[in-house]
């Protein structure tokens, strides 16, 4: 994720990304996780920068990560990438 947050597609590209990582990862994994965690603050920062470049069903992506990620013990990413 190298390419600035500030357009929807980057934004879009970079909820895809993270959703297919978590997907095809091992949920046990503490690297991916944490990974996953730093997409998610990274995220979170464009957000407050950069609110239209959020649309509501990306918005509802990032939450259903940030839930899948926060929850006790291993847990499957069941979630598929929005495009």
């Amino acid at each position: 994720m190298n390419a600035p947050l500030t357009g929807r597609r980057a934004v879009e590209a970079a909820i895809v990304s993270l959703q297919e990582c978590l997907a095809n990862g091992d949920p046990t994994d503490a690297a991916l996780l944490s990974q996953g965690e730093a997409v998610l603050l990274a995220l979170r920062a464009a957000y407050r920068d950069h609110k239209a470049a959020f649309s509501k069903e990306a918005i509802d992506a990032l939450r259903e990560i940030s839930e899948l990620l926060h929850e006790p013990g291993p847990a499957t990413y069941a979630g598929k990438p929005s495009k």
